[in-house]
C-alpha cells in the first residue's frame, strides 16, 4: 500500500498518462477519426464536424503537451536542465500544434467552406451568376495549400512525439 501512495506523489505516472494521451490522440485523429468521418458522412456534414473537431484536437494536443512537460520526472520542468535535448521534440510538437491551432486549421476550414460553396454554385444549373472558373481554381489552390501544410505539421508533430518517447526512455534507463 505504501508503494502505491508513494507513486501518487511521483510525477512519473502523470507524465506517462499525459504523454500516452498525447500520442494516442494524435494517432487516433490522424489515422482513424478523420478517415472514418470522411467516408461515412456527406461532405457538408463532414465539414461541419471538422470545423468543430479540429480546433478541439489542436487545443487538446497543446494542452496535453503542456501537461507532459510539467510532469516530467523527477522535478517537473527543472528536469529538462539535465536533459536539454529532450525539450527539442516537445518544442516541435508545441510549434506545430500551435501553428495548426491558430493558423492553418482555421485557414483550412475557411477555404474548405468557400471551395464547397463555389462547387455547389457551379453544380447548380439554375444559378443566375455561376462562379468564375478562376475563382474555383483559386479556392482549390488555397484549400490545398493550407490543408497540405496542416497535414505536414501534424505529421511532424506525430514524429516528434514518438521521438520524445525514445528520449524519455533513454533518460529513464539512465536513471533520470
Amino acid at each position: 500500500m505504501q508503494s502505491i501512495l508513494d507513486a501518487v506523489s511521483d510525477p512519473l505516472p502523470y507524465h506517462l498518462l499525459s504523454f500516452g494521451a498525447l500520442l494516442g490522440t494524435e494517432i487516433f485523429q490522424t489515422f482513424v477519426n478523420t478517415k472514418v468521418c470522411y467516408k461515412a458522412l456527406p461532405m457538408r456534414e463532414f465539414l461541419a464536424l471538422q470545423k468543430r473537431l479540429f480546433p478541439a484536437y489542436f487545443q487538446s494536443q497543446v494542452g496535453l503537451l503542456v501537461l507532459t512537460a510539467v510532469t516530467r520526472p523527477p522535478h517537473s520542468l527543472l528536469s529538462f536542465s539535465k536533459h536539454g535535448w529532450d525539450t527539442v521534440p516537445l518544442f516541435v510538437v508545441a510549434v506545430t500544434g500551435a501553428l495548426n491551432w491558430f493558423v492553418f486549421g482555421p485557414r483550412t476550414t475557411t477555404t474548405a467552406f468557400i471551395r464547397r460553396a463555389l462547387h455547389e454554385s457551379a453544380m447548380n444549373e439554375d444559378s443566375a451568376n455561376p462562379p468564375d472558373q478562376a475563382k474555383i481554381q483559386q479556392a482549390n489552390k488555397a484549400f490545398t495549400r493550407n490543408h497540405v501544410m496542416s497535414i505536414h505539421l501534424n505529421a511532424m508533430s506525430l514524429v516528434a512525439t514518438v521521438w520524445y518517447a525514445f528520449s524519455l526512455t533513454s533518460s529513464l534507463t539512465k536513471g533520470l
